[in-house]
């Protein structure tokens, strides 16, 4: 063993012992003790939450939350509609597979965006 890990095991076994003579010494002074140190995590929380809220351009985060919101609205899968009642003439006769449609397999694809480059273009070169 090395000596940061016995310093390591020295401070937990130390703060393990003065956690239980509290225990059974002073339990009120323990309670709130905790109390406080609950009550500061949560300032230091909400001061946290109140400057991040107010800092950066509120426009930039509306912005992308509506970008956010179509975004999902664009790619989400189609809710099923309510299904009718069939009525009794049409229980009797036989049903028939839907024809499937040509672009039906086109929409389930990937989404992907064509970039144009320069290829064409020819490099302009000095002339001696």
């Amino acid at each position: 063993m090395n000596v940061k890990s016995i310093v390591f095991y020295a401070v937990i076994g130390l703060g393990a012992l003065g956690l239980i003579s509290m225990i059974l010494f002073e339990p009120g002074s323990l309670l709130r003790m905790i109390l406080i140190y609950a009550l500061l995590a949560a300032a230091i929380y909400g001061i946290y939450r109140f400057v991040m809220s107010r800092r950066g351009n509120s426009q930039e985060n509306s912005a992308y939350k509506k970008a956010v919101r179509q975004s999902k609205k664009k790619y989400q899968p189609a809710k099923p509609s309510k299904v009718r009642k069939i009525q009794t003439a049409q229980r009797n006769q036989p049903q028939r597979k839907p024809a499937k449609k040509a672009g039906a397999a086109r929409l389930n694809g990937p989404k992907l965006t064509v970039i144009e480059g320069k290829k064409g273009k020819k490099k302009k070169r000095m002339t001696l």
